[in-house]
């Protein structure tokens, strides 16, 4: 098991709520700036650390943001485990680069 801990920003959480704005899939390491907490909070967003499934919806549109939440998800998991990238900058411009590419 990785003990490495990750710290996410609130740069890093307006990353991840333009990939999907109802849930954050993060590594079970991941620890959150207070700044960070405070803006999960006011958008109520759900945080979901590990191997944890999502709930899916059955119309197109949450369907389509549980897709980007999975590639996000299995991206970091990829990125942490098999990689052992920690660097949260490094992460977060792969993911950036991974969904581009799917988008367009």
């Amino acid at each position: 098991m990785n003990k490495n801990k990750i710290v996410y920003n609130t740069q890093n959480i307006h990353e991840l709520i333009n990939c999907n704005s109802d849930t954050i899939y993060v590594p079970s390491n991941v620890i959150f700036t207070p700044s960070a907490m405070d803006i999960i909070r006011s958008k109520r967003i759900k945080i979901v650390y590990g191997d944890e499934n999502c709930n899916c919806s059955s119309n197109d549109i949450a369907d389509k943001n549980n897709d980007t939440a999975e590639i996000v998800k299995q991206t970091i998991k990829i990125l942490v485990n098999k990689c052992n990238i920690t660097d949260e900058k490094i992460i977060k411009n792969v993911i950036v680069e991974v969904l581009k590419r799917i988008n367009s």
